[in-house]
């Protein structure tokens, strides 16, 4: 599942927990983007690049759970609610 541009802003605007980890998520992008121009990585770098895969995983399981948290509010954000 997928989270729209404006379910992500709205649920960085109502749950704290959400937006950390969103902010989270975002860095540790952004972390991978710069490893992944690198024209070799050590062993080191590859274990690191595993490990912050793995959290960014982490993150977005997590991030998924507080959606479904506010499926009511989010169905009236799509236009469900009406």
């Amino acid at each position: 599942m997928q989270l729209s541009q404006q379910v992500r802003e709205y649920l960085a605007k109502v749950d704290e927990e959400f937006r950390r980890l969103y902010e989270k998520h975002q860095e540790f992008d952004r972390e991978l983007n710069a490893l992944s121009t690198k024209g070799f990585l050590s062993p080191e770098e590859e274990l690191h690049v595993a490990e912050v895969k793995k959290m960014k995983l982490s993150m977005k399981d997590r991030m998924l759970l507080i959606a479904k948290k506010h499926a009511k509010d989010l169905d009236k954000l799509k236009g469900g609610g009406r």
